[in-house]
């Protein structure tokens, strides 16, 4: 177990749905994936409102529901990919085709701070360029920087096309 940051440090996970698996959509099914991370022993401390967003992938698929959360966790982030992994799993989650739709996708974005290279990768790569992460992200941590370039996440909103800011709406 990590315990260098100790439960007080800020972790921010991203957490998304467009398949509703066994349940009668993608919000319950996100609420029940919360319940699971908390009962996994991955703190949920803060959670954004749910976004809609358009999916990015192969095929036609439904939509997105996206939320980012502020998680308090003792674990490595190699250790709490794993955990979200498991999650994943026994949400019905399978890893065939790359951004394929899915029952639940949960992707570290920050560990406190963290800048690796590797499994995972930190920050999440793709976080700056993306919409239905950083909309909710600016939610619950207005005050966030990227570890990376220092951006404040207002001003990667700011820096978004104007497409993936209009094809995102707060549900």
């Amino acid at each position: 177990s990590y315990t260098g940051a100790g439960w007080g440090a800020m972790i921010y996970l991203g957490i998304g749905s467009n398949l509703r698996g066994d349940f009668p959509d993608s919000r319950a099914l996100l609420e029940a994936a919360m319940a699971a991370l908390d009962a996994a022993g991955v703190a949920v401390v803060r959670r954004s409102p749910f976004y809609r967003s358009a999916a990015i992938g192969p095929g036609v698929q439904d939509d997105y529901l996206n939320a980012v959360l502020r998680v308090r966790s003792p674990l490595s982030p190699r250790g709490l990919l794993a955990r979200l992994h498991d999650i994943e799993a026994a949400f019905g989650r399978t890893r065939r085709v790359r951004w394929a739709a899915r029952t639940l996708d949960i992707d570290i974005l920050d560990h406190h701070g963290r800048i690796t290279q590797g499994i995972p990768t930190l920050p999440h790569p793709r976080l700056e360029a993306r919409a239905f992460v950083l909309y909710p992200l600016r939610d619950i941590a207005p005050a966030w920087r990227h570890p990376v370039s220092g951006r404040a996440v207002s001003a990667l909103v700011a820096a978004l096309p104007a497409s993936a800011r209009r094809d995102i709406c707060r549900v």
